[in-house]
């Protein structure tokens, strides 16, 4: 392990990650999740290492972009941590740090671009937004893509949200609250 507390502290602060400090390390979250099996470390773990302050395997680690936010931890969670939202914050922060990112996050960001502009997500403007990024792996899905097409399941022209203007609006304002937290 190696500390660093200043990074740690960076976390505490901007983004009000203190709150990890109240985990009692029950392991409820971990127990709880339905991709815990897959993470490299347990929310309870990852949540251990930003407190010692290894930044450095917390913000390499893929439990944060294997969250799917599904908010069950923090239903679960006997002291009512946020981890869901802690877990989005690790996310910035890796990015911030300029940790390479994983695949997921690519997967986020094409899925998020369509909803960003036309307030709905559309099958193959997130595809085609991943397979860019990731060429082989959509080549791999190329065969699913197609029972799907071939069975009318892939939208493949983009519809747009009646009220553009007030989802619009909406996203504006969630990024404004992002910025300020």
């Amino acid at each position: 392990m190696t500390a660093d507390p200043v990074l740690r502290d960076r976390f505490f602060k901007k983004y009000h990650g203190a709150e990890i400090q109240n985990c009692i390390q029950c392991g409820t979250c971990s127990g709880s999740c339905p991709l815990a099996e897959h993470m490299d470390f347990g929310p309870r773990q990852l949540f251990a290492m930003v407190r010692e302050g290894d930044m450095s395997a917390a913000l390499h680690a893929n439990t944060m972009w294997l969250c799917v936010s599904c908010y069950h931890c923090m239903v679960k969670c006997p002291r009512g941590i946020s981890i869901t939202d802690h877990m989005y914050s690790l996310k910035k922060m890796a990015v911030e740090e300029g940790v390479k990112a994983p695949k997921m996050l690519h997967l986020y960001l094409s899925f998020n671009a369509p909803v960003e502009k036309h307030g709905r997500l559309t099958d193959v403007a997130a595809m085609a937004g991943f397979g860019l990024r990731h060429p082989l792996a959509a080549l791999g899905n190329m065969g699913l893509g197609m029972k799907l097409a071939a069975k009318n399941r892939l939208e493949f022209k983009p519809r747009t949200v009646s009220n553009i203007a007030g989802f619009k609006k909406v996203m504006e304002k969630a990024k404004e609250l992002e910025r300020l937290s």
